[in-house]
């Protein structure tokens, strides 16, 4: 006679094995697949909804710091609706985006165990090894797999995802080198991760167009030299972060000719309204998105609403593709559709996470901080959490940093404790 029972049990623990693989595999694939990268959550749904243990997932979400922001999020997402003037196709866009916020909280359970929170971190570094070799190989060879075709130095080497994920991603996966070589007890090991970190920043710095990957690094950098560093240290650390940067944009044609361009860019926007550029179209969705939130601050415009409001002011339709979706802000765009609460939550996610991070393991503490740099930094610039790429990252890697994260023992709870007879 068939156990039912022991079915179930043997049922559940394949489902959850499938959705902790499809973990690692969204892991894999965030530096280097999109195709891998849905795999993975296809694996994730099917396994996390099928593998049981409903009141286990419910206390781990419950208590972790990001939960509250996540959730409040989603719920800004799901009551715009309700006061949009936005058509039912760029709501059904909004919250196909914005299933990322849940997904982060299946994460927290998928990646509680630190087994598998080990191999989610090994999954990313694999697949970013993957890149910066491939990058470095793009410079003689036109590989197959790459997004850009371009040989040689002095041009734009990004691989599978777009130059701004890329330098995205790889301002992390630096940041991860680092920490490790500062772990690291064996001297070989110490300096083969630090020579990874040299190569990866070189990539960065000299292999990529955009300007994004490179400010987020050197806000990555001052982050982590303030949190890894000894106080003492401190200082100097921070100005040694300075001097490689000095050093690095001197030697670098790429990156002079960007900050340049950048310069230029304002000017132009500044002196005559030119908006063919990519300063000049951040400057003035800026402005016009600071323009919405004002006329509605409390609570916005609603889901999707940015998009019908731009569509009104940017009429050309070659404009209009670059600036009709998001202003590249994530901050003013919370505010636009959601007013006060939608900037409010998205704070409080940055705040929350901070502040958890140092109640972490050290290593954790210091990867956690250097990757809330970049993502605080990429939200005045891009749109973390809505553009494809960027938000696999970022609703990935949070929750992967903050899996390990357990609640504080109070002495509420060891009181029981205390009093039980020897």
């Amino acid at each position: 006679m068939i156990d039912l029972q022991a079915a179930r049990v043997r049922f559940q623990s394949s489902m959850d094995l499938t959705a902790k693989s499809g973990a690692v595999a969204l892991l894999l694939g965030v530096p280097t697949s999109i195709a891998l990268v849905n795999i993975g959550i296809l694996l994730i749904l099917v396994g996390w909804l099928l593998s049981g243990r409903w009141r286990w997932k419910l206390d781990v979400i419950r208590h972790n710091p990001i939960t509250l922001p996540v959730v409040l999020l989603s719920a800004l997402v799901l009551v715009g609706i309700t006061y949009t003037d936005a058509p039912k196709a760029y709501i059904g866009h909004h919250l196909y985006v914005y299933s990322k916020l849940p997904l982060m909280l299946m994460l927290l359970t998928l990646l509680h165990e630190p087994r598998w929170q080990r191999r989610g971190l090994l999954a990313f570094t694999v697949g970013s090894l993957v890149t910066v070799a491939s990058t470095y190989a793009n410079i003689w060879f036109d590989v197959p797999w790459s997004d850009s075709h371009n040989q040689g130095f002095g041009v734009s080497h990004h691989v599978f995802n777009d130059y701004i994920a890329q330098g995205l991603a790889m301002s992390f996966f630096t940041a991860l080198a680092v920490v490790i070589a500062l772990d690291a007890r064996a001297r070989s090991m110490r300096w083969a991760w630090a020579l990874v970190a040299v190569f990866t920043v070189f990539s960065i710095t000299h292999l990529l167009q955009g300007r994004t990957g490179q400010v987020v690094l050197l806000a990555m950098f001052c982050a982590l030299a303030w949190v890894a560093a000894p106080s003492a240290w401190r200082g100097r650390a921070l100005a040694l972060v300075a001097l490689a940067m000095v050093l690095l944009f001197l030697s670098s044609p790429l990156l002079r000719e960007r900050v340049a361009s950048m310069f230029t860019e304002f000017s132009q926007y500044t002196d005559a309204g030119v908006l063919t550029t990519s300063t000049g179209f951040r400057l003035d969705m800026w402005k016009n998105a600071l323009e919405m939130f004002m006329a509605s601050p409390l609570w916005g415009h609603g889901t999707a609403s940015y998009r019908v409001l731009t569509e009104q002011i940017y009429t050309d339709l070659g404009v209009c593709a670059v600036s009709c979706f998001h202003p590249h802000n994530q901050f003013l765009f919370l505010a636009v559709e959601f007013g006060v609460l939608g900037l409010v939550a998205y704070v409080m996610l940055m705040q929350r996470a901070l502040v958890a991070a140092f109640e972490l393991s050290e290593r954790y503490r210091n990867l956690l901080v250097a990757f809330l740099a970049i993502l605080f930094v990429d939200s005045f610039i891009n749109g973390p959490f809505w553009v494809t790429t960027e938000r696999h990252l970022f609703a990935t890697v949070l929750p992967l940093l903050m899996a390990g994260w357990r609640r504080p023992v109070s002495r509420t709870d060891l009181a029981p404790a205390m009093e039980r007879p020897a």
